[in-house]
């Protein structure tokens, strides 16, 4: 259980040395503002998107993550979860009402599968998700 893992959701080549810079920077600065919050009595986490750093989608196109790895059926489901805008997010119940064409089984695989990669997280209960790229 306490194993160290990453995943890359996108690779791409270098157009310029100042991606490489910039990417240097942002991790030193969120090292450093990590190191901050453990030293720090309160314990609270900052949010990354108040200390400057981007999400680095600026580079080679849009911001928006591809779906690359992705299965028809899992891309269909995180599409659906990620254009849900309820605070609770999407039930499987209401996955299954708009995807009456896939069975109960394979919208649980997908989001499963979803969930340990980590493009979505329940919210309320088991039966909800949102997605982590929803504002």
């Amino acid at each position: 259980k306490n194993k160290t893992s990453l995943v890359a959701f996108k690779i791409m080549p270098l157009e310029n040395m100042n991606e490489f810079t910039t990417h240097i920077l942002e991790i030193v600065n969120a090292h450093m503002i990590l190191r901050k919050n453990l030293m720090s009595a309160s314990r609270v986490p900052q949010s990354f998107s108040s200390t400057g750093i981007s999400d680095m989608g600026g580079y080679g196109g849009g911001g928006s993550l591809p779906v690359n790895g992705l299965t028809a059926h899992q891309s269909q489901v995180l599409n659906l979860i990620k254009s849900c805008h309820v605070p609770e997010g999407l039930s499987l119940q209401d996955l299954k009402l708009q995807l009456h064409s896939m069975s109960m089984s394979t919208i649980k695989q997908a989001v499963e599968f979803l969930s340990s990669e980590g493009h979505i997280y329940s919210t309320v209960d088991d039966d909800h998700y949102k997605s982590t790229d929803a504002e």
